[in-house]
């Protein structure tokens, strides 16, 4: 047998199982006539697995991809590779050696896997629906089990309620009756109390007839008697006449007063005439006025109910139409909106287009390079570069003097330390191995330094800075160059002639500025000569180089980050804006039911109207009163008759005294006369008084006695009333139930109650089952409901498992093609870099993952592959395996014969790239075969070590 024995270096991330194989992994394969197997053991050299399988595990974690590492591409099929394979067996060669064939083959088997698992959990689901159909019977069983329970229970109740309520009806007629005749007799006492009263009353009126009588006898003595009130009225009217023939003047203008009063009085009794029957009959057409009255509030009412519904409508109609007008104007607004975006986005995608240009000034390299930086988690802060990206010249007059004094630097990069820099190092070194941008290590400052002094200065000598042309979107960026550029010292001037101008006239004054103000000592002139300020005055003319880095015709305002938020401002607009045309419509739609219902209460209003208007006519149809004159105008006509009475009185008691003046013996005699007269009057009042009193409480008198016999009558009733209610209550008392037990009380009557027991004992008989049915449905109902909500439990996790499933196979999809590509692009880099070492012109590998498809293009001097040499299809093939190296892992790298058909010449700097290109995988080995002669004395220095094999024995055919 043959034994085969590998060790396996298991350090680092990257190792398998350390604790249990330690830090070597030795593979022992035997391989005999009649069995062959593995032995896998640690570094303690005991024996831990004998499986191919963990081989494979061991393979998969430390990246080796073949299955035999020592040939992935032999010498014969790398003698047709480039001419015969077609490029499926092309990419499927680079899918193996590259192990992208595994992680595809791994995530596909995934894809399955998940497909298979949600083809499960759909059966799942479909599973589930059935155990809820098959459990609808037996809750539709189960509820009409609660119903008859829930029946049988309420019959209970009902039974205990009208027991309560039969007894609650005896109760209630019981107490009835008992307040009936509580009342009655109350009433009884009440009329006995009325006839006592009333016949207290008569007494009464019978005494004070009795003292009114013996009043009125008194007066008819003092009018009637010898020496009485009318005898002396007759004397003193004799001697009146006798004294009158001397005031016969005075007595004339007196009778001609007071016959004007006399027409007075009787033109206001008239007048109080006119009026009393004016309220006769106002009286009379009150009730029809009421009415009338009555009748026009309604219909003004309803007019204006009917007038606020047509308001309320146009008012609806009127927020429907501005509605709609406001609907009509968000829209429009939402859609200038959209054409806003659509703008936004356009300046957004010729803003990243001129950035690449204006970042491929810098070398082709770059922009891939930035996107490496900005993936690159390593550094402690991102570094910024090229300084150039973050500056910008607001004056395009002046761009090209800028860009003369900036030109050093704008390639530049900032690192915050030497960490970095040393990332950024590797970097550079994976993208150009030539040329490498400038690295200033510096803090990353918060604010920018103050040169407001400086600025001041130049200000104030009519002078403009650098730092005043430029626009800085990097606080880093402007204080490097402060601090290395020196660009708010720097001033730009329209010529030399204007450099001659300011060195004669002294105007910076360099041995008189303050220490914390730069000293301006450099300028540049718009055509880019540069003048050095100091005390040699030295000016070197431009060289007229072409502009580079600021010949960008961008006249976007706004950057991309700020584009980026005005697009989210924007979106959130139009999200807003359709919230607030929801709302509108939710508002219109609530406006037209409130139009429907203003309009129906309109016509109800209007149909109100006219009936009462129906009713109006015929109470107007009645022909109204007619009067001479109104109340208010026999008012004030009674008015201005009483002031003209009082008028006249007055002018009569001033004639009348003046008669007394005159004459006053005559007025002591008429005095005396009207004395008489007015206790002749003032008895005679009382006179009438007492009579008047009389006739009252003799009529008093006979209307109280004719309500005697009616009390008498009611008080017999009663007295019935109460023997009737006396018999009716001793008839219920015997009848009275037995105080019931509970004290449940209803509001219900029997009737009701009855009904509904009915109801309840016809659904329990047509309904009937037995308790042991009812057990086994619940049971059965029980326990596929539980099945069933555990299964739902169990299809709830599984597809919350393969929702997570599913994203972690769309990462590891997405992992895929990011890492594809990066492997294309190293290989492509790598390969055009080799050729074109070799002088091939243009030489390129295209991968095609979709069609499964890798194409290897080679040209030199415009020939094709079919029409090179062995030696440079040779070089071809070695480039390319070269480039597979530097992206994919092997522990070992072995090439066999690779200098078979090269020349000396092509040999040695194939060998010598190959040493390069080991400086750069320090944990692989490389192993190179060859039958050419090999000088040791050239590799020794190198530390490779060269061996030479025996030659081999050939068997004789």
């Amino acid at each position: 047998f043959a034994e085969l024995s590998i060790t396996l270096a298991n350090e680092g991330p990257e190792a398998y199982k350390p604790e249990l194989y330690g830090k070597e992994i030795h593979i022992i394969r035997k391989i005999g006539a009649r069995q062959s197997g593995y032995k896998i053991l640690g570094d303690n050299h005991k024996v831990i697995s004998t499986r191919k399988e963990t081989i494979a595990e061991i393979n998969q974690a430390l990246s080796i991809s073949p299955e035999n590492p020592l040939c992935v591409l032999h010498q014969e099929v790398a003698k047709t590779f480039l001419l015969q394979s077609d490029t499926q067996k092309k990419y499927q060669f680079y899918m193996k050696v590259s192990q992208l064939d595994q992680i595809k083959q791994a995530f596909e088997g995934a894809v399955y896997i998940v497909q298979s698992i949600n083809q499960r959990i759909d059966n799942m689901k479909d599973r589930h629906m059935d155990m809820l159909r098959a459990i609808e019977p037996l809750e539709r069983d189960k509820k009409k089990i609660e119903i008859r329970r829930d029946q049988a229970e309420k019959k209970h109740e009902l039974e205990i309620e009208l027991n309560v309520a039969r007894n609650t009806e005896a109760q209630q007629e019981l107490i009835t009756v008992k307040n009936e005749l509580d009342q009655t007799q109350k009433s009884k006492d009440m009329i006995e109390a009325k006839m006592t009263e009333t016949i207290n009353q008569i007494h009464d009126i019978d005494q004070r007839i009795e003292h009114l009588l013996s009043e009125k006898s008194d007066i008819e003595k003092d009018l009637l008697g010898p020496n009485g009130l009318r005898e002396l009225n007759y004397q003193f009217s004799k001697e009146k006449k006798e004294i009158e023939l001397m005031i016969y003047r005075l007595s004339r203008e007196c009778e001609k007063y007071h016959q004007t009063l006399k027409e007075i009085e009787q033109e206001r009794d008239s007048l109080q005439k006119q009026i009393d029957e004016f309220e006769n009959l106002h009286q009379q057409s009150d009730h029809n006025e009421q009415e009338r009255q009555k009748l026009n509030q309604e219909i003004q009412d309803h007019q204006r109910q009917k007038l606020e519904c047509d308001k309320l409508t146009t008012s609806f109609i009127d927020d429907i139409t501005i509605n709609n007008n406001n609907i009509h104007t968000k829209q429009s607004t939402i859609d200038c909106i959209k054409h806003e975006l659509q703008q936004k986005q356009h300046e957004i995608d010729e803003l990243k287009k001129i950035e690449k240009d204006k970042t491929s000034v810098y070398g082709t390299w770059i922009f891939d390079c930035l996107k490496a930086i900005e993936n690159n988690n390593r550094f402690h802060k991102k570094p910024i570069g090229p300084i150039g990206r973050y500056i910008n010249c607001i004056e395009p007059r002046w761009s090209y003097a800028v860009e003369k004094h900036l030109a050093p630097i704008m390639s530049s990069f900032i690192c915050t330390d030497v960490h970095d820099e040393r990332i950024l190092l590797e970097l550079f070194a994976q993208y150009s191995r030539g040329y490498r941008p400038t690295i200033f290590v510096m803090k990353y400052p918060q604010k920018v330094h103050n040169i407001s002094g400086t600025l001041d200065r130049i200000k104030r000598a009519n002078l403009l800075s650098i730092y005043q042309v430029l626009k800085i979107d990097n606080i880093t960026v402007e204080c490097a160059l402060i601090d290395f550029k020196q660009i708010e010292a720097t001033i730009l001037l329209e010529d030399l002639e204007h450099a001659k101008r300011i060195r004669q006239s002294g105007i910076l004054r360099w041995e008189r500025i303050n220490k914390k103000v730069k000293q301006v000592v450099e300028a540049w002139t718009y055509d880019g000569s540069n003048i050095k300020l100091d005390k040699a005055f030295r000016i070197y003319t431009n060289d007229k180089q072409p502009a580079r880095y600021f010949t960008s015709n961008n006249t976007q305002s706004l950057t991309i980050n700020e584009l980026n938020i005005e697009i989210t401002r924007l979106n959130e607009q139009i999200k807003q804006m359709n919230l607030s045309m929801n709302e509108l419509k939710t508002i219109r739609q609530t406006t037209k039911n409130d139009l429907d219902k203003m309009k129906n209460m309109s016509n109800e209003n209007q149909k109100k109207i006219d009936e009462l208007n129906k009713q109006l006519e015929l109470l107007n149809s009645t022909m109204p009163i007619a009067y001479a004159y109104s109340f208010d105008e026999l008012q004030e006509k009674l008015k201005d008759c009483n002031m003209l009475y009082t008028t006249t009185t007055q002018k009569f008691e001033e004639t009348k005294e003046n008669k007394d003046i005159k004459h006053q013996h005559f007025a002591d005699v008429t005095q005396k006369y009207e004395n008489i007269i007015k206790k002749i009057e003032s008895k005679n009042d009382e006179y009438t008084v007492l009579t008047e009193k009389i006739n009252n409480e003799q009529l008093e008198r006979q209307q109280v006695q004719q309500q005697i016999p009616k009390l008498v009558k009611k008080c017999s009733q009663f007295n019935e009333d109460i023997q009737r209610c006396q018999e009716k209550l001793t008839e219920l008392t015997k009848k009275k139930p037995k105080k019931s037990k509970t004290s449940k009380t209803t509001n219900r009557s029997v009737r009701d109650i009855q009904q509904e027991l009915d109801a309840i004992n016809n659904f329990l008989k047509s309904n009937e089952d037995t308790i042991e049915k009812r057990r086994q449905v619940i049971d059965e109902f029980k326990a596929k409901r539980d099945a069933a909500q555990e299964f739902k439990k169990i299809y709830e996790r599984c597809y919350r498992q393969v929702q997570n499933l599913e994203k972690f196979v769309n990462k590891r999809k997405e992992r895929f093609g990011q890492i594809a590509d990066q492997q294309q692009y190293l290989l492509r880099h790598k390969f055009k870099d080799l050729m074109k070492k070799y002088r091939f012109d243009d030489c390129d590998i295209k991968i095609d993952h979709k069609k499964e498809q890798l194409e290897i293009i080679i040209k030199k001097n415009q020939r094709s592959v079919a029409s090179l040499s062995g030696g440079e299809r040779s070089i071809s093939t070695f480039c390319f395996l070269v480039a597979l190296w530097g992206s994919i892992y092997q522990p070992f790298r072995l090439l066999d014969e690779i200098d078979i058909y090269m020349d000396n010449e092509k040999r040695n700097s194939s060998l010598e790239h190959l040493y390069e290109n080991t400086q750069y995988y320090s944990s692989s080995q490389h192993i190179i075969f060859t039958p050419q002669a090999i000088d040791p004395q050239v590799w020794n220095p190198l530390n490779v070590p060269v061996f030479w094999m025996p030659t081999p024995k050939r068997s004789l055919q």
